[in-house]
């Protein structure tokens, strides 16, 4: 929740700020400023929010200074049973932002809360104390008949109760409504996976300027984005037999997904593709010349490759072409190191996961190389 005219009270520790919060009318839905103050502090490491229930600043002022007196008396904040949902959501949306938590998740977050929102609102749920496991299911029902999928449902569903149990452990409610609840994660939709011979197909049939990409993708298994931030400073020749790639950027905020980065190293066949490239500009993979870009050197679009990939799947004759994506190279990746008996530590430091879960859903077994498998058996 951001407050408007926001400033720190003197005197106090930890330091307290007040302002007025925002909220949209109802009526005009236009975004109005409440007339009452609202505290902002942070205590053991978590933004704390007030309202002082005044119009007057120096009546607020004095409020702030009783709030350090009762933390340093050791009582704990009062939880607001009083809260809207919708002064709920935009403190919870507050704090991911000073996470810093990716772009695409702040959106979605968003996205999601408000549909929730719009849902209370409709059903005379205004303030969170209101809810209960009943109106959890009921809010479940209304996206069954809204024909979303159970995966879709799912996401929502969690992200709804990650807001309560925030709320919950922030003070900001007595009771969370939703922590008996618990929700059976749907089963992972398969996704396509390239074998061995169809890589082999498509990088001997693909644009020379494109093959090095699709390269990258299935011989290291570098994610899109990784691949359209990647530096020529990032590619260490000079260490191993064939090199090394450091992965320190490509997701929305700047960094890798994971938030860390980490070292590959160069298949020979990629080395080889890297022998033959050139390094004009910094960017290893760049996009053809444009306006914007006279001279090239502009970051490769990712919709562009994959259109250019589905044509590439056309004419090489792959059934279904249409189902393959830029991620696919990446199954493949994790086919392969299932295939080879590559260690999980090995490949979940590769592909930058810390859970052996996610890493399973990339593994796909061949159907020959289980065929093969199934024969060792000896009953």
């Amino acid at each position: 929740m951001k407050l408007i005219g926001r400033h720190a009270v003197e005197g106090t520790e930890p330091k307290i700020y007040i302002g007025h919060r925002t909220y949209n009318d109802r009526r005009s839905g236009k975004v109005c400023i409440a007339k009452t103050w609202y505290a902002e502090y942070c205590l053991d490491a978590r933004r704390q929010y007030e309202p002082l229930g005044t119009t007057n600043k120096a009546t607020a002022v004095k409020q702030a200074h009783a709030i350090v007196q009762r933390i340093d008396n050791g009582s704990p904040a009062k939880p607001n049973r009083r809260i809207d949902i919708t002064t709920l959501s935009q403190e919870y949306m507050q704090i991911l932002l000073d996470r810093e938590r990716a772009k695409k998740t702040i959106e979605k977050y968003e996205y999601v809360l408000g549909v929730f929102e719009e849902w209370t609102n409709q059903n005379n749920y205004r303030y969170a104390s209101s809810l209960d496991d009943r109106s959890f299911w009921a809010f479940n029902r209304k996206m069954i008949n809204d024909n979303l999928s159970e995966k879709t449902r799912y996401d929502r569903l969690i992200i709804v109760k990650q807001l309560f149990k925030w709320a919950h452990r922030a003070r900001r409610i007595g009771t969370n409504p939703f922590c008996d609840i618990s929700l059976q994660k749907p089963e992972a939709k398969e996704q396509p996976c390239f074998t061995p011979q169809q890589v082999a197909i498509l990088l001997n049939k693909a644009d020379p300027r494109e093959r090095i990409i699709y390269a990258t993708m299935a011989y290291v298994g570098l994610r899109f984005g990784e691949c359209r931030e990647l530096l020529w400073s990032a590619v260490l020749f000079d260490r191993g037999q064939h090199g090394f790639i450091a992965v320190r950027r490509g997701g929305t905020s700047g960094r890798t997904k994971s938030r860390r980065s980490r070292y590959i190293p160069i298949h020979s066949k990629l080395r080889e593709l890297f022998d033959e490239s050139s390094r004009l500009f910094d960017r290893v993979f760049t996009a053809r010349k444009s306006k914007k870009h006279p001279n090239g050197g502009g970051p490769i679009d990712e919709r562009r490759l994959l259109r250019s990939l589905k044509r590439l799947c056309r004419r090489c004759d792959f059934a279904n072409p249409d189902q393959y994506k830029l991620h696919t190279f990446r199954h493949a990746f994790a086919s392969m190191c299932a295939c080879n008996n590559i260690s999980y530590k090995y490949a979940l430091e590769w592909m930058g996961h810390k859970s052996s879960d996610i890493l399973d859903l990339y593994y796909t077994m061949y159907d020959d190389t289980a065929e093969v498998a199934m024969a060792t058996i000896n009953y």
